[in-house]
């Protein structure tokens, strides 16, 4: 298994590979990549690697992909050098007479007002950036970052590799991201994920304990699952919590905290 992950760490794209087992039988592929591509495709190159390393078939419902999108850096046009024109020398032209200019314009404030009566809708919203899940050993932690009110805060949560342990870690990283927004008397816990079948389609179902003000409440979100298992398990996490984010107090984000040294 340690050469099936170096042969995976080699393929395209891949930055990461660990392999969870049970005896002989493969249980969960974690993929950490870069790129642009679909992380179904990445599911195939695992797929046909492992197919030939180890000469067994796995089902893609095993492997889970990370997926980071590279930095992109528009190049910077260069600028068209300017030819000057040739100089003509123009016959004297009598001046004209002095015409009044008419009054400016007023101008239209209605853009203005559209503006700043959108802004407060955006600024409610908990946005997704990325989630990840690094896997050492008997140990794994998974990292999740989000976007609010204009302040990106990246969550961790850390636990054991158990093979269902992994969803309820990103949706504890998702909760501790939201965190520095909320004030002391109001806690955010994952209680649960379960994944479910309607019809043809599976969805995932986190269940959030809200305690605020000496009271406890349940809260619910799902989400279907697409190519992208962890992000799913974020945005379900983020459907439980969003509705009630904007009625709670939230606290100024703090970029800097000041420390005293210690003596």
């Amino acid at each position: 298994m340690a050469e099936a992950e170096r042969i995976l760490a080699r393929l395209r794209d891949v930055q990461a590979a660990s392999i969870t087992t049970d005896g002989d039988q493969i249980r969960e592929v974690h993929i950490v990549a870069v790129s642009t591509r679909a992380p179904k495709q990445i599911v195939r190159d695992v797929e046909t690697a492992l197919k030939a390393f180890l000469k067994r078939g796995i089902d893609h419902r095993m492997i889970s992909v990370a997926l980071q999108a590279p930095d992109e850096a528009a190049p910077v046009a260069a600028a068209a050098p300017v030819v000057a024109a040739p100089a003509v020398v123009a016959a004297p032209v009598p001046a004209p007479a002095p015409v009044t200019p008419p009054p400016p314009p007023a101008p239209a404030p209605a853009p203005a007002a559209r503006a700043v009566a959108a802004a407060p809708v955006d600024s409610v919203r908990v946005r997704f950036v990325n989630a990840n899940l690094f896997v050492s050993g008997l140990r794994t932690q998974a990292e999740v970052e989000l976007s609010w009110q204009g302040t990106t805060r990246v969550g961790n949560a850390t636990g054991a590799s158990a093979r269902d342990n992994a969803h309820r870690l990103l949706a504890a990283a998702t909760l501790s991201a939201i965190a520095p927004f909320l004030g002391p008397d109001v806690t955010l816990a994952a209680h649960d994920v379960e994944f479910v079948r309607l019809g043809r389609q599976e969805s995932v179902v986190v269940a959030v304990k809200l305690l605020a003000q000496r009271s406890e409440k349940t809260l619910v979100g799902a989400c279907t699952v697409e190519q992208d298992l962890s992000q799913s398990v974020v945005y379900a996490t983020l459907a439980a919590v969003n509705r009630v984010l904007g009625g709670l107090r939230v606290v100024e984000p703090v970029e800097y905290e000041l420390r005293p040294t210690s003596s």
